[in-house]
């Protein structure tokens, strides 16, 4: 269920422990790759006003003089 997404804390329900720290001990290898990707993805959205990095200047903001 981890390796497909679904929550962590829904994980720990379904399979009955008493806390998400056994799920997590036990399972946490499983969203290694998911940390990564939210990782990848938190980098883009703070790298660039627009979530895409094309290595040039953001465009100006609108209303602001050119020249």
């Amino acid at each position: 269920m981890l390796a497909q997404g679904t929550d962590l804390y829904v994980v720990s329900e379904v399979l009955g422990h008493s806390s998400v720290a056994i799920t997590k001990d036990v399972y946490g290898h499983l969203v290694e790759g998911q940390k990564r990707a939210a990782a990848a993805l938190m980098s883009k959205a703070l790298l660039t006003p627009d979530g895409s990095h094309n290595g040039s200047q953001s465009a100006p903001a609108p209303g602001a003089d050119a020249g």
